[in-house]
């Protein structure tokens, strides 16, 4: 396993962890009343700016982790990080697919809008079409690595 494929593995928890915990700080919020008042967007936007820092933190606690107990398990020498032409085609495929997903999610979420949706439930189109996107490319960059082309 190389350390891009290892460093992918961690995003992919990483990001479904972090997706898991927004749907029940959401759950949460909506059943406390959080999101009645005049207020419902500015309370997702805070929940929105604490994730951002504690996503970044968790993958950089996470790839740390993962490779020291990775390279002790195996006892593999320090990894190469070489990165040819093949690792810039795969991380290009995940760029599409972050395109394609966070694209599809902007665009549902305008049609929400436009057929009377709240800005709440916009912003959730937009942000889980994002974390889709996200996951999306690391997903597509695992099977790349995976069959390696």
């Amino acid at each position: 396993m190389t350390y891009q494929d290892r460093n992918t593995v961690v995003s992919i928890f990483v990001n479904l962890s972090v997706s898991a915990f927004v749907v029940f700080r959401l759950l949460d919020m909506n059943a406390s009343g959080m999101f009645d008042g005049p207020d419902a967007v500015n309370n997702w936007a805070r929940m929105v700016i604490w994730l951002i820092p504690l996503g970044i933190v968790a993958t950089i606690i996470g790839t740390i982790l993962f490779n020291i107990g990775f390279a002790i398990v195996t006892r593999e020498p320090k990894p190469s990080f070489v990165v040819d032409e093949r690792d810039k085609l795969f991380e290009r495929r995940g760029s599409l697919a972050i395109i394609v997903f966070a694209g599809a999610g902007f665009v549902s979420a305008v049609l929400a809008l436009a057929f009377n949706a709240s800005a709440l439930i916009g912003f959730n189109i937009i942000y889980f079409g994002m974390a889709f996107g996200s996951f999306a490319a690391d997903i597509v960059k695992f099977i790349s690595y995976r069959r390696g082309y």
